[in-house]
């Protein structure tokens, strides 16, 4: 059996992924969260589990830690207390908020750091079974980093990884997102995320019709492709393919603060920061 631990129980995925977990023979265990509440919301919804009073004492009862929550300013100090202890670890999207701290993750996972999750769509069934297109439009509601990577991601479902360089509309960058990413492959995404509610609404429309993903299904895809990979001998995701998705959704906020040329995932400068938890 293999122990899951959660941390940082103040979304919705923590009570979504405990029972698809719990099916793949892999339960939630242990939690840590600074929030009492949320600690003892869990526990009563979730009898058997324990709590843990920090990180490291999770990782200490369990055999991989789940990153949660939106507090991605925090992804990478909590990754680099991980890795060090030898932990294989999941990351909720988004992985980081600058380029620096993504390839400082990227880096850390082709170091051989057991790291791996980010965005479900990018496992969506319904988008894996569409085939590779010159052209994909991608949309969503909600905010542009914590919701639009789901729709980048989704574009990945389908042409697989490989996103190169992104161009973005000027405007309010804070609120919406809006602009074109190149693929490896030659084909261009199409990408527009309002900060408008209720967020989702994911969709990716190409040559072969309009794909809208259920998540009755990319949540337990995301879950049975990462966690065995975390936690057997499979080979590891590169690290690139980890965080590109974030890097996009980056190079078009700077491509729109800069007058809207593309400009590539590489040369994202490592400390812009368009967006807070």
């Amino acid at each position: 059996m293999t122990r899951v631990g959660l941390h940082d129980l103040a979304t919705s995925h923590p009570g979504i992924f405990a029972p698809l977990l719990a099916g793949l023979g892999m339960p939630v265990t242990a939690v840590h969260d600074p929030v009492a509440a949320r600690v003892d919301g869990f526990l009563r919804a979730h009898p058997g589990v324990v709590a843990t009073a920090s990180l490291a004492e999770l990782a200490a009862v369990t055999d991989v830690v789940m990153l949660l929550g939106r507090d991605w300013d925090q992804r990478l100090t909590q990754v680099e207390e991980l890795v060090a202890l030898g932990v294989p670890v999941f990351v909720d999207k988004p992985m980081a908020g600058t380029a620096a701290e993504l390839r400082r993750i990227a880096d850390l996972a082709d170091a051989g750091a057991r790291i791996d999750g980010g965005s479900a769509l990018r496992v969506a069934p319904e988008a894996v079974a569409v085939p590779p297109c010159a052209r994909l439009e991608v949309t969503c509601d909600g905010h542009p980093l914590y919701y639009g990577v789901h729709a980048v991601a989704l574009a990945t479902a389908v042409l697989g990884p490989g996103l190169v360089a992104s161009a973005g509309t000027p405007g309010d960058t804070a609120h919406a997102i809006r602009g074109v990413i190149e693929h490896a492959s030659g084909a261009k995404i199409s990408v527009s995320v309002t900060e408008t509610q209720p967020a989702g609404g994911f969709r990716a429309v190409g040559p072969d019709g309009v794909i809208e993903p259920s998540a009755d299904l990319f949540y337990a895809a995301l879950l049975g492709d990462a966690l065995p990979r975390l936690t057997s001998a499979a080979p590891a995701r590169p690290g690139r393919s980890l965080v590109e998705c974030e890097l996009a959704l980056l190079a078009m906020a700077w491509s729109a603060a800069t007058g809207g040329a593309p400009v590539r995932l590489d040369d994202v400068p490592p400390g812009f920061r368009p967006w807070r938890p």
